[in-house]
């Protein structure tokens, strides 16, 4: 594993537990306990985490923003697993609304691979609009608005009104927290705002998050945890959920429960 692949782990691990010792992360990431002080040491000083005796708390606000080369790193055999599963549920002739997320950027590189006959796909990504715009069978509807660089996407007024005035059979999105508390979140409002107009354009609709999304929640809401999501699909089961809760609201689905079968 590379330095940072396994710091961004790390990050994932402490975020995910709130407070982890040095000697779990030694053992999940077969690193030795050193490496795991320095690295740790270091993404404190970059304050990703806090650093205590034998071990590290988060410190990850509400409003916190992840990079994006972040996202594209972390997680990224769950995600893939992910989208393999959430490929199952497109059909010929679906329309779909895709956002931005590096989950759903797995989907799309599937959908790719393995085209549908007549599939539309509605988005605001740029970097998903560069990947499809050469895919067969695939009409391509890219919204715009407000450029955002970092992000890789457009946002901003005209692209929540664009989305407010369009309908899919389907949407596939990602999501940075979710808490059954509180609902689906995530830390930046002008994606938070768009997640909602995509879900309420879209017939069905599929929440893809990895198992480090639950128990957190963050300063917007892009849904209410109960009666708005059709499919919440993750990779493993969350260690500190009670499964029974997500099963009563969505149709809660565990990809690796699926393939141990």
């Amino acid at each position: 594993m590379l330095a940072e692949e396994r710091k961004n782990k790390i990050i994932e691990l402490v975020n995910s537990n709130k407070l982890i010792k040095v000697s779990e992360l030694s053992h999940l990431l077969n690193a030795t306990e050193v490496t795991i002080r320095k690295d740790l040491e270091e993404l404190q000083a970059q304050k990703y985490l806090r650093r205590i005796h034998g071990g590290a708390i988060s410190i990850a606000p509400a409003n916190k923003l992840i990079p994006q080369y972040q996202l594209q790193t972390s997680c990224i055999q769950e995600k893939k697993a992910i989208a393999r599963h959430a490929y199952q549920y497109i059909d010929n002739d679906d329309t779909l609304i895709l956002d931005r997320s590096t989950t759903v950027y797995e989907l799309a590189k599937l959908i790719l691979e393995k085209p549908f006959h007549n599939l539309t796909i509605i988005t605001n990504s740029l970097r998903l609009t560069s990947l499809l715009a050469s895919g067969k069978g695939i009409r391509l509807i890219f919204i715009g608005g407000e450029i955002n660089v970092s992000m890789d996407c457009t946002y901003g007024v005209l692209t929540n009104k664009l989305f407010h005035d369009i309908r899919s059979d389907k949407c596939f999105i990602g999501i940075s927290g979710i808490d059954h508390s509180y609902g689906y979140s995530d830390p930046n409002l002008n994606d938070c705002g768009l997640k909602q107009e995509i879900l309420k354009a879209s017939k069905q609709k599929f929440v893809l998050a990895d198992h480090t999304k639950f128990n957190e929640s963050f300063i917007g809401k892009a849904a209410d945890f109960t009666g708005v999501i059709d499919y919440l699909i993750t990779d493993t089961l969350p260690h500190n959920i009670d499964r029974r809760v997500y099963e009563n609201e969505v149709n809660f689905i565990v990809v690796d429960e699926i393939n141990d079968k």
